[in-house]
């Protein structure tokens, strides 16, 4: 049952209201992603949801940070990055990735891919990309990525929708 309160909000005299946007966009489940880099000896990582495919040949996936997360910089000076797929297990990965902590890898298994990224263990995939492109909107880059290294393990991902984690059911 859908117990959802969103209306329509069109704006024919300007944009969209903001709120309204983000309500509609929680309907949009996906998977909970944790992007990892490298940069100076140093680790960083965060929790995101907006990453997507672009084509497969050859393999291309976009990523969109927030050019006020603390990663950005890193991921953009370092030009690679991973996409950590969580599994429906790793909530707490999740939830410790989408904080501010100063040392964030010190809790979590992970094992650095040849090119120093690190890769969070047991995530039921990994996409390692060199970023081929950025493209600046207001207050995001979208990093466009190569990828130069998969692999995946058979355990359903996190999910996250109106602003709780879930699992898929198959139906």
């Amino acid at each position: 049952m859908n117990t959802c309160p969103i209306k329509s909000a069109a704006a024919p005299s300007g944009p969209v209201d903001a709120e309204a946007f983000r309500a509609v966009m929680r309907q949009l489940a996906g998977s909970v992603t944790v992007i990892t880099t490298e940069s100076d000896g140093q680790l960083h990582g965060f929790t995101a949801t907006a990453v997507c495919s672009v084509c497969a040949t050859p393999p291309t996936i976009l990523i969109v940070v927030n050019k006020s997360a603390r990663t950005h910089p890193h991921i953009d000076r370092r030009g690679v990055f991973a996409v950590n797929i969580l599994a429906a297990n790793q909530k707490g990965i999740a939830e410790h990735f989408a904080t501010k902590g100063d040392d964030q890898f010190s809790l979590v298994d992970y094992t650095l891919s040849t090119r120093g990224v690190p890769l969070i263990n047991d995530a039921a995939a990994h996409l390692e990309c060199e970023i081929e492109s950025r493209v600046e909107v207001a207050t995001h880059t979208i990093f466009v990525g190569r990828v130069i290294g998969t692999d995946a393990e058979c355990t359903a991902p996190l999910i996250y929708h109106d602003a709780r984690y879930g699992q898929v059911a198959h139906l």
